[in-house]
């Protein structure tokens, strides 16, 4: 019952006018910002992890279960992330990069008995619970071309800028796929399950499935940008990301089946463990993958040494909001401090010169944190 893809996520992260001014961790590289960027050599990071409902650890180490727990009729996770490295030439900007993304959608019941059952807790005895859970997710190595362009006409004058990327995937892992059906507790310790699976996946996490060959991607997707300059304080940007996005996979592992419970397995203390009865088919097969559609909105207001700027990424139609707010005592030196509202997460950050390194988190204690992320850049520019 648990989709999971547990890795180390990088990604990249270029700020409205300067490191100073910070993005959210899953804002993406806006091209029409190559209009006044400097030339130079950069390289630059970002993770993030987020759930709104369980904290993350339970969820991709399978302890902590005991931590919060706040579920709603929808229940998300996001990670998201890339890294980047190249160089940005008279508005031309070429990068090789690596990158990895799950999204993780359950409503109520599923996460509810999800729950329950890995923290030994009493069922409730005839209770139907409603599963249904889907995942899609990959990681990707490529490489990206980007151009600025300045509109310049009677109406915009040099406020409006446009911008294009245009990039290459080649597909390293995997995870897409659903799970629907229902579990019904029949004692305290012991419930009945029919579910019906199908996943495409890399490695699996739902069952074990042994000497499982990974399949091949290649892939691509593209990017359109817009800033526009209101004045020399407020300034706006617009960013389309993964336009027609899909990576091509042969032979790519899969599983079609329904997971019963017709053979059930019990630990030392008389609670079942979930190790399903599978009929169906499971093979391997060529599949084309969606990515899904991104739109990222930042709005930035900056006033002597101090700036905000809101941000709305849109993962298909679902927003996430954060705001930053900043304070640039000196040329070379900043801070922010930033909120996200889904996640009830902070950030802290600092830029000096040509590096800039910020932290999200909504719990010192990481055992319990429900959202964890970092975004760093490095720049020399000429």
């Amino acid at each position: 019952m648990r989709a999971a893809l547990a890795a180390l996520i990088f990604s990249f992260s270029l700020s409205f006018l300067s490191p100073a001014y910070s993005q959210s961790p899953i804002s993406g590289f806006n091209p029409a910002t190559l209009v006044n960027g400097a030339d130079g050599l950069f390289i630059d990071g970002k993770s993030f992890w987020g759930s709104n409902a369980l904290p993350l650890q339970a969820i991709f180490r399978d302890k902590g279960w005991e931590g919060p727990f706040r579920p709603a009729d929808r229940n998300n996770i996001d990670v998201f992330g890339r890294a980047d490295t190249g160089i940005i030439y008279r508005g031309w900007r070429l990068a090789g990069f690596y990158r990895e993304e799950l999204f993780i959608e359950a409503n109520r019941d599923t996460v509810e008995v999800f729950r329950m059952i890995n923290m030994r807790q009493d069922l409730p005895v005839g209770r139907i619970f409603d599963i249904n859970l889907k995942a899609r997710g990959f990681s990707a190595t490529g490489i990206e071309l980007s151009r600025g362009f300045r509109i310049e006409d009677i109406i915009f004058g040099n406020a409006l800028s446009i911008g294009f990327t245009a990039r290459y995937m080649s597909g390293r892992r995997i995870q897409e796929g659903t799970i629907k059906g229902n579990v019904i507790p029949t004692d305290p310790k012991i419930y009945d399950f029919t579910l019906k699976l199908d996943y495409v996946y890399d490695e699996n996490f739902v069952y074990e499935r042994r000497n499982v060959i990974p399949g091949r991607g290649a892939g691509y997707s593209f990017d359109i940008g817009i800033k526009y300059e209101f004045n020399d304080s407020l300034g706006v940007e617009l960013l389309f990301r993964d336009i027609l996005g899909r990576i091509y996979w042969r032979d790519v592992p899969y599983t079609t089946a329904e997971l019963t419970s017709i053979t059930r397995y019990f630990d030392e203390y008389g609670y079942m463990v979930f190790r399903p009865t599978i009929r169906g088919y499971r093979g391997n097969k060529d599949f084309t993958q969606k990515i899904p559609l991104k739109t990222d909105i930042t709005l930035t207001y900056a006033k002597d040494s101090f700036w905000i700027s809101p941000t709305i990424n849109f993962i298909e139609n679902r927003p996430l909001y954060w705001i930053n707010i900043g304070y640039k005592p000196t040329e070379n030196l900043s801070f922010d401090i930033g909120y996200n509202i889904n996640y009830r997460s902070l950030s802290m950050g600092i830029a000096y010169k040509e590096a800039f390194l910020e932290i999200h988190t909504d719990n010192v204690n990481l055992e319990e944190a429900m959202a964890i992320g970092f975004s760093m850049s490095l720049r020399y520019e000429w």
